[in-house]
C-alpha cells in the first residue's frame, strides 16, 4: 500500500474511535459516575440503556464512514473503542452494584 494510504487508514482509524468517544461524552456519563450508582438498579438500567445508543449511533456513523471511504478502518477503530467502553462502563456498574453505591450521599 502507499505511503498515503497508510495515513488515510490511520486518519480513518483514529477518526472512528475519537467519534466512538464523542457518542460517549454525549449520551453517557463518566464510568465514574456509573460507578457511584451502580447499586441503584433504575440507575444501572439508565446507564445501559445509553449505553446501547452510544453503540448503536457510533457504529452507524463507522459503517457509514467506512462505505464512504470504501475502508475498513473505521468500523475497525470504532469497534475497538466501543468494546473498550462497554468493558469499561459494566465493570463501573458492577463495581458500584458490590460496594452498594447507590448515590453521592449516605441516607
Amino acid at each position: 500500500m502507499p505511503q498515503g494510504g497508510n495515513a488515510l487508514a490511520a486518519l480513518l482509524f483514529m477518526t472512528s474511535a475519537m467519534m466512538t468517544l464523542d457518542a460517549y461524552s454525549t449520551l453517557e456519563s463518566s464510568p465514574w459516575t456509573a460507578e457511584n450508582f451502580g447499586a441503584d438498579p433504575v440507575k444501572a438500567a439508565s446507564c445501559r440503556e445509553y449505553l446501547t445508543h452510544a453503540v448503536v449511533y457510533s457504529m452507524a456513523y463507522a459503517v457509514a464512514s467506512a462505505y464512504i471511504a470504501q475502508s475498513w478502518w473505521p468500523v475497525i477503530g470504532s469497534a475497538i473503542a466501543n468494546a473498550y467502553l462497554i468493558w469499561l462502563y459494566l465493570r463501573a456498574l458492577e463495581r458500584g452494584k458490590v460496594t452498594g453505591a447507590a448515590g453521592w450521599a449516605k441516607k
